[in-house]
């Protein structure tokens, strides 16, 4: 009788130990069902962010493109008078019989011209470059002389006119040096 009640005994163990197993078992399987659910949760929530950020650089890049437009057009359109003047100057030369005087004008209708066209470029923050002492940064020496009127150094001619735009150098000037 001993060896039948220790077998039940020992069967009632295994199956209240399956049983604590299958527990086990449904509440692991239970917890990994809660955590798939908020990664899932979290892994959408990380693809609307992404797409948004997506989105946002779509349309910072086509505002940007809009400003960078906005700029060439207003920039275009305080040209058009600089146009105007330099069609004005060849028409009214060209209506002139006197070569002489028709020269003239064409040199006074230009003058002004370049004036409007500083004046623009002035506006849009374009400027020449100064020229007092040499500047590596801001003048290419192209060529050197020796001149007694000018010190070591010293700018003697301008080939080429440099323009910065608001501090940032578009176009060095070409100069002529004293080198002694």
């Amino acid at each position: 009788m001993g060896k039948h009640h220790h077998k039940k005994k020992h069967e009632h163990e295994e199956k209240e130990n399956k049983k604590v197993e299958q527990n086990q078992e449904e509440v692991n399987v239970e917890e990994v069902l809660k955590q798939n659910k908020e990664l899932k949760a979290k892994l959408d929530e990380a693809l609307r962010a992404y797409a948004k950020c997506e989105n946002d650089k779509k349309i910072i890049k086509k505002e940007a493109d809009a400003l960078v437009d906005y700029a060439y057009e207003k920039f275009a359109k305080d040209l058009l008078p600089v146009v105007d003047s330099l069609e004005l100057a060849i028409a009214h030369a060209k209506e002139l019989e006197n070569k002489e005087e028709a020269f003239d004008k064409l040199i006074e209708g230009v003058e002004l011209t370049l004036k409007k066209m500083l004046d623009v470029f002035k506006n849009h923050g374009i400027e020449p470059v100064e020229h007092g002492e040499f500047n590596p940064e801001y003048h290419q020496a192209i060529q050197h002389v020796q001149s007694d009127e000018h010190e070591e150094g010293d700018i003697v001619d301008i080939y080429q006119k440099g323009y910065k735009l608001k501090n940032k150098l578009l176009r060095p000037s070409m100069v002529t040096i004293n080198k002694k």
